[in-house]
């Protein structure tokens, strides 16, 4: 029998969900529609973007995203494809891939993040004020 606390325990976890659920997809939605890119391409442009190098490597990609390494290769194909980001082998290791954003990137995701940026406050409920 579930104790007052496990209900509580489980209620506040369905209202976390519930909030990525519902941000996640209002998310998706505006960048489909208004940058023909979803959620997941965003998150490694934005990813990339924030890298401090020039470029950045793929496995550190996969360290700071939920996506599984093969997820994060074809979002990265993806994005090579569209002509967003760019792949470079690492000179000192081979198996090192580099990734950077080109300049049509650089811009889509500019554009971009000022829809995902207003999104997060708004379906997070933080105010304007605090970014």
């Amino acid at each position: 029998m579930a104790t007052t606390r496990d209900r509580q325990l489980v209620e506040q976890w369905r209202n976390i969900q519930d909030s990525y659920f519902r941000t996640a997809g209002a998310i998706d939605r505006a960048l489909e529609a208004k940058f023909d890119i979803g959620l997941n391409e965003f998150e490694i442009l934005d990813l990339v973007a924030e890298c401090s190098d020039a470029s950045c490597r793929m496995k550190a990609l996969g360290e700071r995203t939920p996506m599984t390494q093969s997820a994060v290769s074809k979002v990265v194909d993806r994005l090579e494809k569209a002509g967003l980001v760019s792949r470079q082998t690492c000179a000192d290791d081979r198996r090192s891939l580099f990734l950077e954003l080109t300049e049509a990137g650089r811009e889509l995701h500019a554009n971009a993040a000022v829809e995902h940026r207003a999104l997060l406050k708004a379906n997070l409920g933080l105010k304007a004020n605090l970014g």
